[in-house]
């Protein structure tokens, strides 16, 4: 498990670049590791661009990984957008998003950092 973590305080973005062999319980220790960087607020806007991971979660991975962002919403006040590569990998997470804006979060799935940046700055004005 390989990530870069950055977080701008001046723009409420946190960045996450995670690269190599995923799996669930990686994709969910990636997500405590947001939530207790130190100078992470819960009013952050998130981008986890995944184009880099190894992992093909199943269906019930998926609702796993929604489960748990949902368990931890009061962290996730900001939205949160994915960014990820290949057909089933953004399928699988397109559910996720779907899953958890059910309950309440803000999130969606996006193919580059570009339009998931583009759609975090359209939610905050």
């Amino acid at each position: 498990m390989i990530y870069k973590l950055k977080i701008s305080e001046n723009e409420n973005l946190v960045t996450v670049t995670a690269r190599g062999n995923y799996s669930l319980k990686d994709i969910k220790r990636l997500i405590h590791l947001i939530v207790e960087e130190p100078h992470y607020k819960s009013n952050f806007n998130i981008i986890i661009d995944i184009t880099g991971i190894i992992y093909t979660p199943i269906v019930s991975e998926i609702k796993v990984i929604s489960d748990f962002l949902v368990s931890l919403k009061h962290y996730f006040k900001g939205t949160t957008a994915i960014v990820a590569e290949g057909d089933l990998i953004y399928s699988m997470f397109k559910l996720s998003t779907l899953l958890i804006n059910k309950q309440g979060l803000r999130s969606n799935i996006f193919t580059s950092i570009e339009e998931a940046l583009a759609w975090i700055m359209d939610q905050d004005s």
